[in-house]
């Protein structure tokens, strides 16, 4: 499965802002909405935020990877938001936290789910993707970017 294949172009949000980690979920919720993609917020923010209670999603080097499986999930999805002022997301470094790939699953989708984070992972690791990222002018330069690095 490629990450571009699940990543639109109405779940890229390049302009983010949020003050912390809290704020930043409720507006990933929010978003994820919006989106059409659940119907359920209530349910999702709780998924979110027992998966951050394990341990922060914030992986350092500026990304967070903030990922959950939940019942009011129906497919695979993936959001991406960038933040240029930075994100306190409370990430392992303690810094600012600027890329953000939002992943969501159906309870049942473990091997898709997990193959899923571990290339969106990998990506991240790029010094050069992650700058072309964040110089992305829009939706459409961030999912070719996605598919020329996949």
């Amino acid at each position: 499965m490629q990450l571009a294949d699940v990543l639109h172009e109405k779940m890229v949000f390049l302009d983010f802002k949020a003050v912390g980690k809290d704020e930043a979920i409720d507006a990933f919720v929010k978003a994820i909405v919006d989106s059409g993609t659940v119907d359920e917020p209530a349910a999702l923010k709780s998924a979110l935020l027992e998966r951050e209670k394990l341990g922060t999603t914030g992986v350092g080097g500026g990304i967070a990877i903030p990922h959950a499986r939940c019942g009011v999930i129906k497919d695979l999805s993936v959001a991406f938001f960038r933040s240029p002022e930075g994100i306190n997301f409370g990430a392992i470094d303690g810094k600012p936290v600027n890329l953000i790939f939002l992943l969501l699953a159906p309870i049942a989708s473990g091997g898709p789910y997990l193959k899923l984070l571990a290339k969106i992972s990998r990506l991240l690791r790029g010094d050069e993707f992650r700058q072309a990222l964040m110089d992305a002018d829009g939706p459409a330069a961030v999912l070719e970017i996605i598919r020329d690095n996949e």
